[in-house]
């Protein structure tokens, strides 16, 4: 019987430089036109996607509302696509010289993402377009000719609303364990945008499935988490050995950074109170605070409701109240909670110091899982500047629970912080009441971005209440 190939054995073969199926077309983006010159001319293309019921509206008109205030990067490179782009909490990082915009939903159909093109997609001027979709309509029983059809509608709609030379590409569908029984009808679909890709230089099929089967058939288990459906670490990194080359062989990196950072005083600090803000689970941090202090707060949003990868808040203020020009972005999932679920409501000055605000160590962002990674960047720092970062958590329960913060820009420092359990605070609560964890001299990527994962380390929950970050 023959061997199969080592995880690690096809990630070094696709770094290599896989057999893909990806052009150059190494073009900018380009002004609007309303004359589609791709192979998809037909004017009843979309009709079926136009006859779409949505099901994530509300997913969509959140992303809507927080674009209407502007901010996202010029001629950024759009990841849109199902819950396998939005659980990809390394994607801004891995994509940090492209500008990338993460618009990922879990359940997402291709029908759903054409039907909202303009608004996932067309309204931010990309220069290309990751997609990652179809898995969900072969499951929902749509036939691989339909779920092709939706991915040429979405073809069209991205040639007439940016030019026809703005590169879609479209990946391929995964062969999964849990949906292996679906293998034929989803290879169908990647075979057809293969063949469209051939007729149509703006569509790049990017073969991903390929160094998935050589694992096995269904592929290796440790390349999804126990679902069997979703990516594990080890599959991320085989699936971006593949995807970084075709992206990168659709033009060179955005300038670096993307955008020229406001000049800084030394000893600026900017604060941001995460969380909920409905009655029994938090409230947002007034600014000024009792100290006189400025605050940017989350927006409105109940307990236990989900905080989606790219949501972001624009142009953070410091504590003097004038506009920093940086913005912080959610890269993974989080969920929201506090006040009757043990955030600390009363903290002490004496051990907190100004950080010492109720509204804000009070409610917290919180992570569960890989359905939920937990990761957020801050954009538009000076990468020739160093920053502190301090970092607050609290939650009252009796399991240890201890929070691991990884922050990457030019270099990588990790810290842990206890947050709940014996040990967590002073004069043995329960609560941690009296530790910020402090990373100082942090020198930001070449695009001016600062990321920080949010893990488990320790017991079943990680957490993250507010996030203060000051020039040095």
């Amino acid at each position: 019987m023959p061997l199969r190939p080592s995880i690690a054995a096809l990630l070094l073969a696709a770094c290599a430089g896989p057999a893909l199926d990806v052009r150059d077309t190494d073009t900018p983006a380009v002004e609007p036109t309303d004359t589609d010159t791709s192979a998809d001319t037909d004017p009843t293309l979309c009709a079926e996607v136009d006859a779409f019921t949505p099901v994530y509206a509300d997913v969509i008109a959140r992303w809507g509302a927080q674009d209407a205030l502007g901010g996202w990067p010029a001629a950024p490179v759009v990841f849109v696509g199902s819950s396998t782009v939005r659980r990809w909490e390394g994607l801004a990082a891995a994509y940090t010289d492209y500008a990338p915009l993460q618009r990922g939903f879990g359940g997402a159909q291709l029908g759903e993402i054409a039907r909202a093109a303009q608004e996932l997609i067309l309204r931010h001027g990309p220069r290309a377009v990751v997609v990652y979709a179809g898995s969900n309509d072969i499951a929902a029983g749509v036939p691989a000719t339909v779920v092709t059809d939706r991915l040429r509608c979405l073809r069209q709609r991205v040639g007439v609303g940016l030019g026809a030379d703005t590169p879609v590409l479209f990946v391929s569908i995964l062969p999964t364990p849990a949906r292996w029984s679906q293998w034929a009808e989803a290879d169908a679909v990647n075979t057809a945008v293969a063949t469209l890709a051939e007729a149509d230089a703006g569509l790049v099929y990017v073969d991903l499935a390929t160094p998935f089967l050589a694992t096995g058939s269904p592929p290796d288990a440790a390349l999804f988490v126990e679902d069997g459906l979703h990516l594990s670490d080890a599959g991320y990194a085989l699936w971006n050995a593949g995807l970084r080359p075709a992206v990168e062989a659709i033009g060179a990196p955005a300038p670096a950074p993307e955008v020229t950072p406001l000049p800084l005083a030394a000893g600026t600090r900017l604060r941001v109170d995460l969380g909920p803000s409905n009655a029994e689970d938090g409230e947002s941090t007034p600014s000024p605070d009792y100290l006189g202090n400025h605050w940017n707060n989350w927006y409105p949003i109940d307990g236990d409701a989900d905080v989606l990868p790219g949501e972001q808040l624009v142009d953070l203020v410091d504590i003097t109240g004038a506009a920093t020009g940086v913005d912080l972005v959610i890269a993974g999932g989080f969920q929201v909670n506090g006040r009757s679920n043990g955030g600390l409501l009363w903290p002490d000055a004496a051990r907190l110091g100004d950080l010492a605000v109720g509204s804000a160590t009070g409610d917290y962002l919180y992570v569960t899982g890989p359905d939920m990674p937990g990761a957020l960047y801050l954009r538009g720092l000076d990468p020739a500047a160093r920053y502190t970062l301090r970092l607050f958590a609290a939650r009252e329960d009796t399991e240890r629970r201890v929070t691991r913060y990884v922050v990457t820009g030019a270099a990588r420092a990790e810290d842990t912080l206890q947050t709940s359990g014996a040990g967590a605070g002073a004069d043995g609560v329960l609560t941690n009441d009296d530790t910020v964890l402090t990373f100082r001299g942090l020198a930001p990527d070449a695009a001016g971005h600062l990321f920080v994962d949010v893990a488990i380390a320790e017991g079943t929950y990680a957490y993250l209440s507010l996030v203060e970050l000051e020039v040095e």
